[in-house]
């Protein structure tokens, strides 16, 4: 008898133990079939990305050789802009389908306006995704996959939307930065002030020693300290759609100070012309190299506006 009850239990325990186990395999294989998987991870084999904004722009984010990214073949993206983004790629998940009615909503709200997103890896299309509204209560952003149910989609940890981290804009995208260079790549550094000559000064390089042009005697290292600072400064924005009659207007007018920098990577040799401004946090400047209007902040510019005096002894 309390071998018939043992052989019972078992059967029993092995029965729910099977349902189970099928129960999990058929939702599993359910949960595959839905279109709710939007992240890529392994965004290492990431080469492009395509974004097209409806309406509105598109640009395209490339991997060179080198590894640095790029957009539209003709900026050098900011690394940090581009490290969001792929992270973003790599971490976005499903969080819940929305109701009935919100979906209609969203479906509705998609064929006027959203974000398309093409993901290639090895130069290949891997996956295309719609990012359209963000959901109520800060609480995600709507994806769908081209032929698929909208989502809400979000990231671990991350209490907000996710729409700007797939910006259309090129002026956003661009590498801020300004100078890059070391005293050991620098040839020379020259700062002018259109109302004080005297003020002027030129760092060079004779050999391997630096020397200020025309002065015997000078303070070697305050001379290194202010080279050393022109190894990471960025400027705050690339000002785009300056009405040219200000432009004409501001070029008409002697600028208040200059500074050219020349490196052995002519990449990174960049020359400015300062001009004044009534905004005491920040400096209009241009950029004759690739006519290019620039903000900057002082607080950036402030190590580096020294004058003649500052290096001698």
């Amino acid at each position: 008898m309390n071998k018939t009850i043992v052989y019972i239990i078992l059967a029993i325990a092995l029965g729910i133990g099977a349902w189970w186990t099928m129960q999990k395999k058929n939702r599993k294989s359910t949960l595959d079939k839905l279109d709710m998987n939007f992240s890529v991870s392994d965004t290492a084999s990431i080469n492009k990305i395509i974004i097209t904004q409806f309406p509105g722009g598109k640009s395209t984010l490339e991997r060179n050789a080198e590894g640095f990214w790029t957009i539209n073949q003709s900026y050098k993206v900011a690394p940090v802009l581009m490290d969001v983004l792929l992270t973003t790629i790599r971490n976005v998940e499903m969080q819940r389908p929305p109701a009935e009615n919100e979906a209609k909503t969203v479906l509705e709200s998609m064929r006027k306006r959203f974000r398309k997103i093409e993901i290639y890896v090895k130069g290949e299309i891997y996956k295309t995704y719609l990012i359209g509204d963000d959901a109520p209560e800060n609480k995600g952003t709507y994806f769908k996959l081209e032929n698929g149910d909208p989502y809400v989609c979000y990231l671990r940890g991350f209490n907000g939307f996710l729409t700007p981290r797939y910006n259309v804009s090129v002026n956003d995208w661009r590498d801020k930065i300004l100078f890059s260079s070391s005293p050991q790549t620098i040839q020379s550094v020259e700062v002018k002030y259109q109302m004080s000559p005297s003020d002027n000064f030129k760092v060079g390089f004779s050999g391997k020693h630096f020397q200020i042009e025309g002065a015997t005697h000078f303070d070697t290292l305050a001379t290194a300290e202010f080279l050393l600072k022109f190894k990471r400064v960025y400027l705050e924005r690339y000002i785009i759609g300056f009405p040219k009659k200000t432009t004409d207007s501001l070029e008409a007018k002697p600028h208040d100070w200059s500074l050219e920098l020349v490196d052995i990577d002519k990449k990174k040799s960049v020359l400015l012309n300062f001009y004044p401004t009534s905004d005491e946090d920040r400096s209009l400047a241009y950029l004759p190299k690739t006519n290019e209007w620039a903000t900057i902040q002082n607080r950036n510019l402030i190590p580096l506006k020294i004058r003649r005096m500052d290096l001698l002894r």
